[in-house]
């Protein structure tokens, strides 16, 4: 998991396939809704949400996942407050045929096994033309929940299978087209939270609540070169289906009764259409250029329902649709030796519907509305020596105003909302190379003024809604340091200083004494070491982290402004590669920690302040892998 190894990054904890994940702190609230995402996901050229949370498609098959830290407004348009992760997949090679096949069993400290298997076939159909590779995987981690009230035990068991499929046709030296499609569908059983009137890993609940998360993507991208001018042009088409069930029953009713039980039910069906066309080129040696278009079209149908377990009726049923269209360009230049100044900028247009689904709607009912953005972005590098630069840079970033579709005395009205606006100015020095031996490392500063931020919030009464917040800064500062020997020996520390303020509340926000914005750890730090020892048959290598996370709170004001953080996370590694064989043995919360990672598991006893999630228990893995 990446967030394992960026401190930068963060996350909460609902559980997998439901959770939103931030980037240098430039986090709006700890609750899923209809809000576009800070951060933008790509599986290569691929846009994968637009405002839905991590689909947490496995990562197998993958040659590296990168991320920019944002805004990123200007090349990637909204949705980029925060930045980019890029997760790259490996290509089909045309040259020659390969096969691999991977799997392992999990056991859980007071919970239950599990396990995993993944195959991966790369099949030239036309040598040095045309190849097909293909992945599938699936796997199942144990529970570890206990659930008192129903007397069942790891109740909260996950399971995921997929399958991605990549055509890659080089008709000829200058152009490449790729097909890709991929599909994951990805089940919990019941929620992964306790609560601590309960114990550590037990709570009580009346019903289940399962979680479901069916992701689906096609993917369409041509390349082609001309003259020293780069062509991409990528079309992406996602549906995907999130499934949510919450136990709604009031504590007071005695819930041990059948007919007292109540439940929330929440069915997302999104809909997202993605393309960009960009064209890249050179001045010679005095620089570079990009400029290009895009279009999204994401619409997303969200029905609720609310009431008796066995039939809960129909709370609400909204149909939102957002149209993104943009122009953009940046350039970069040398004004002297070592010396480059980057220039960029983008114009958007958005317009958003909002419908209720099959209501008769007021007269005034204005269910439109359009926006138009102009974002820059500045930047200035200089290379003061060989693996080192020195740069300063001004970005933004924003997210459309959200329409949304509220109720009032039963009639359907749109409630419309500011949108929020990122400006961040950043200072940092790199040096070293990236990968090889020696040193390497760096340090960034950035501080981000963010205006009329949106939140997806949720009331006392369980129930999710948007709100402006207000505006406010947020301020960080990280450090990376490593090193690498030519004995195969690597060492690497990384850490930050973050520190957020809802500086201008909006009414209702203004009450909180501390006003840190949520999800956002005041530090992280982590430690990690690998050695890599050559064999006669092959290779071993033994690797170790340490992680800490600091302090955070999960909203901002009462009665859900409650803490969460302050703990340490260790994993150990051991790894025999053999010619075509390897053996893999890891373990992951070697401290067997108890923390609260996240403070949230039910809306609707929320406010008790009794909720925890804690880290998965201690657990080993074995694996085996063969390639041939």
């Amino acid at each position: 998991m990446i967030l394992q190894h960026i401190p930068a990054l963060s996350s909460t904890n609902l559980g997998p396939g439901r959770n939103k994940i931030f980037i240098r702190g430039i986090a709006d609230s700890s609750f899923n809704g209809s809000n576009q995402s800070t951060i933008s996901q790509y599986l290569g050229d691929a846009r994968l949400i637009y405002s839905a949370p991590d689909p947490d498609l496995l990562l197998y098959d993958v040659a590296k996942v990168e991320v920019l830290e944002g805004p990123q407004g200007t090349l990637y348009g909204a949705g980029t407050l925060g930045g980019i992760i890029h997760i790259v997949p490996r290509i089909p090679d045309a040259s020659s045929a390969r096969f691999g096949i991977s799997g392992g069993v999990h056991l859980t400290q007071n919970g239950k096994p599990g396990g995993d298997l993944a195959g991966v076939l790369n099949l030239p159909l036309e040598r040095d033309r045309l190849a097909l590779r293909l992945v599938a995987y699936s796997s199942q981690e144990g529970g570890y929940i206990d659930d008192a009230q129903r007397r069942q035990r790891d109740v909260n068991r996950n399971t995921v299978t997929g399958i991605r499929a990549s055509l890659r046709w080089t008709p000829s030296a200058d152009w490449t087209v790729d097909l890709s499609m991929v599909g994951q569908d990805l089940a919990s059983r019941d929620g992964q939270y306790a609560t601590n009137d309960v114990g550590s890993l037990a709570r009580r609940s009346a019903i289940a609540q399962p979680f479901d998360n069916d992701y689906r993507l096609a993917s369409l991208t041509v390349r082609h070169s001309l003259g020293g001018i780069n062509l991409v042009s990528v079309s992406s088409y996602t549906i995907h289906s999130i499934d949510t069930r919450f136990d709604a029953t009031p504590p007071v009713t005695g819930a041990s009764l059948p007919d007292a039980r109540q439940a929330y039910v929440e069915d997302i069906e999104i809909k997202l259409f993605s393309h960009e066309t960009r064209l890249t080129g050179s001045f010679g040696t005095q620089g570079s250029w990009v400029s290009g278009l895009s279009a999204i079209d994401n619409i997303e149908q969200t029905t609720r329902y609310l009431g008796p377990s066995s039939e809960p009726g129909l709370l609400s049923d909204v149909r939102n649709g957002t149209l993104d269209a943009a122009l953009f360009g940046e350039a970069t230049l040398g004004l002297v030796p070592d010396l480059t100044v980057t220039l960029g900028g983008r114009l958007s247009y958005v317009r958003e519907t909002g419908e209720p689904a099959g209501v008769q709607v007021i007269e005034n009912y204005e269910p439109i509305r359009s926006q138009f953005r102009a974002l820059p972005t500045a930047a200035l590098s200089w290379i003061p020596g060989t693996d080192q630069i020195v740069y300063v840079r001004y970005q933004e970033g924003y997210r459309p105003g959200a329409l949304e579709i509220v109720y009032d005395a039963g009639q359907p009205r749109a409630a419309r909302f500011e949108h929020d606006h990122v400006r961040t100015f950043e200072m940092g020095w790199r040096f070293g190379a990236s990968e090889g031996t020696g040193l390497s490392g760096g340090i960034v500063g950035s501080v981000a003024w963010w205006d009329d931020i949106q939140a997806d919030l949720i009331g006392e009464d369980g129930l999710p809604y948007i709100a402006n917040i207000g505006s406010g800064r947020v301020q960080n500062i990280a450090a990376r340091l490593a090193y690498a020997s030519d004995n195969g020996f690597v060492i690497e520390a990384s850490g930050f200083f973050a520190r957020s303020n809802l500086a201008h509340p909006a009414a209702g926000f203004d009450a909180a004494t501390d006003r840190d914005l949520p999800n956002i750890a005041d530090e992280g730090w982590r430690l990690a070491a690998k050695q890599r020892w050559s064999l006669a048959g092959g290779s071993l290598s033994l690797d170790g982290a340490l992680r800490y996370v600091g302090r955070s709170k999960l909203a901002i004001r009462p009665p859900f402004d409650l803490p969460q953080g302050r703990y340490y996370d260790a994993s150990l590694g051991l790894r025999f590669q053999g010619a075509l064989l390897g053996i893999t043995l890891d373990v992951s919360n070697l401290l067997n920690s108890r923390a609260n990672t996240f403070a949230f598991g039910n809306p609707f006893t929320l406010a008790s302040g009794t909720q925890q999630t804690p880290p998965r228990p201690r657990s080993l893995r074995l694996g085996i892998d063969a390639n041939f």
